[in-house]
């Protein structure tokens, strides 16, 4: 704070102010109105200083925060390149059965079918693209996994529907993915009727299932039991 002397009739107005280590007194002579221009030419001065130890400052947090915001970026880059991308969401997620045999003669012996690879899967059974882009994970939006497990003996494949968007996939769209593209009574699987055997197309549980009609143009639906059947038409079919 200031400190004021008043001596006679002229006050002394004592400012002490750091300039070079010179303390400066101004005397204000009220009567004349004059006062030292040592003052301002030193307060100037100590302005100057601060404002470039300022900047010295500003630039000193500046050398250090590049290399730290530029450590930040690697890590985020190395982080999206070592972590799993997160999966996008699926519209569509369900799964349903499959199962394909082949009956005897006389419908009392069946051959079930049934892939050896994981199908729509990475380094699985892969034949057609159409759909690529709807799948999730790197799958196709219809896939199998590995029959070992999805496939249990003499028994239906369980198979999934996951699909970014909403889509009819049919039973076509699944078979053409296998490699047999062609469902139909007179050829499935590549296996043609003849001798009196033909397909047939069953939808529903084992002792429930009803004939279906529209073959590869099947809608798959959630919890679905499919059966596609070779058979001697003289004998019982799937329904």
């Amino acid at each position: 704070m200031p400190e004021i002397y008043v001596l006679g009739r002229i006050r002394v107005l004592a400012i002490i102010v750091p300039c070079r280590n010179v303390i400066v007194v101004m005397r204000e002579q009220i009567r004349r109105g004059k006062a030292n221009t040592e003052l301002s030419l030193c307060v100037s001065q100590a302005v100057m200083a601060r404002s470039k130890e300022d900047k010295r400052k500003g630039t000193s947090r500046l050398v250090y925060a590049i290399p730290l915001v530029a450590l930040v970026l690697i890590a985020a880059v190395y982080a999206a390149s070592v972590l799993p991308a997160s999966s996008s969401p699926a519209a569509m997620d369900f799964t349903a059965k499959l199962l394909i045999a082949q009956a005897n003669n006389n419908g009392t012996w069946q051959r079930y079918y049934a892939p050896s690879y994981p199908v729509g899967v990475a380094g699985g059974i892969w034949d057609t693209h159409q759909y690529d882009s709807y799948g999730v994970n790197s799958h196709y939006p219809i896939y199998l996994d590995d029959p070992v497990n999805a496939c249990p003996p003499q028994a239906a494949c369980l198979f999934h529907v996951k699909s970014k968007v909403v889509h009819a996939y049919t039973l076509g769209d699944f078979l053409a993915l296998v490699g047999y593209p062609t469902v139909s009574q007179n050829d499935t699987l590549g296996l043609k009727a003849s001798g009196g055997f033909e397909w047939q197309l069953c939808v529903g549980p084992t002792g429930h299932a009803r004939p279906d009609f529209q073959w590869g143009a099947m809608v798959i639906q959630p919890d679905m039991d499919i059966t596609l059947l070779y058979y001697n038409t003289s004998t019982l079919g799937c329904a």
